[in-house]
């Protein structure tokens, strides 16, 4: 549905060159929702203005329903409805209804089809009570809502949803995760990006970490949580145990223990396997067990530990090549 081959987008500046977008090679599928997950500054704006043909690329090849983004721009904007954190693509002495009308037309939509259609998006947003106020009286969650909108009027296969719940309030970012999921069960690929680990582990059929424009890892989130290979367990406890009870515990699959009080908090590679050898270790110390919680790792565990490796291979390399220089 959509496939970048190394795709690389470079800004030449004052102080020299920056590389947003390092040799980025995807396979989005079809009806799939696939987020590029990564901190500000990770380059998944570039990204996804180079798919949906506002920016051109360096170098690399990007399609989009087998359409070459840079030799068929026009047919693909048809293809996608974007949605990006810029206000200055609204018109502000415009109102919500106008903005809407006015895109809708660029679409070739009748003037019927157009107003039915602006009208269920406005409801489907909570838009109704600001069709006529001039947007440059919106807040800053009701231009994101007003830019999905526009997004949707023309009802395309594909979405680009660009950070969609940032500076939206809690119950309106839920509901824009309600329509994530509508348009995924409606058969619509969806491309979400995003620093909000949360959502995209609760969302995304696969993610792709993206950090200082490389990409990291792509996979499920599940398959991401599996390369940790350990779990944490918490041991709520009758009372703090005595201090040998440590060395008692120590074993090669306990990777950590530690004592927050009368709670025990462990980390192992397998919680099946080791529960029973740390349960008879406690009761024969007379320390009864109240409550016992298994948590898997997190994809901000993964995130974190995939990032903070790359940092070190970057370190690493160069130190390499000052020490080559010296």
């Amino acid at each position: 549905m959509i496939k970048t081959v190394n795709l690389t987008k470079i800004f030449k500046t004052k102080s020299g060159e920056i590389v947003a977008n390092d040799n980025i090679s995807l396979d989005i599928h079809e009806g799939e929702i696939f987020t590029i997950l990564g901190p500000n500054g990770a380059g998944k704006t570039t990204l996804v203005k180079i798919i949906s043909t506002l920016i051109l690329p360096t170098s690399g090849e990007v399609f989009v329903c087998g359409l070459d983004v840079v030799k068929n721009d026009r047919k693909v904007r048809k293809l996608i409805g974007l949605s990006t954190g810029s206000e200055r693509s609204f018109y502000y002495r415009l109102t919500g209804y106008q903005n809407l009308f006015f895109f809708g037309t660029l679409y070739g939509l009748d003037r019927k089809t157009l107003k039915s259609r602006i009208d269920y998006i406005l409801r489907l947003l909570d838009l109704e009570h600001a069709r006529n106020l001039m947007y440059m009286k919106y807040s800053t969650g009701m231009k994101k809502k007003l830019s999905i909108a526009r997004a949707l009027l023309h009802d395309p296969p594909i979405y680009i949803f660009d950070e969609p719940t940032a500076s939206v309030d809690p119950e309106s970012a839920r509901k824009v995760r309600d329509l994530i999921r509508y348009l995924k069960d409606s058969g619509k690929t969806l491309l979400l990006t995003t620093h909000n680990l949360h959502e995209a582990e609760e969302l995304s059929d696969r993610v792709a970490i993206l950090s200082k424009g490389k990409i990291l890892a792509v996979d499920t989130p599940e398959n991401l949580k599996a390369t940790l290979r350990y779990e944490t367990v918490e041991i709520e406890l009758s009372r703090i145990p005595d201090d040998g009870i440590m060395d008692d515990l120590s074993c090669e699959k306990i990777r950590k223990v530690e004592f927050l009080g009368n709670r025990l908090k462990v980390v192992v590679e397998n919680s099946t396997e080791i529960l029973d050898f740390m349960i008879r270790k406690l009761q024969r110390e007379s320390v009864k067990i109240l409550k016992i919680n298994v948590m898997k790792p997190s994809l901000e565990e993964v995130f974190l530990k995939l990032v903070r490796d790359e940092k070190d291979v970057a370190e690493d390399v160069g130190i390499h090549k000052e020490g080559i220089h010296n």
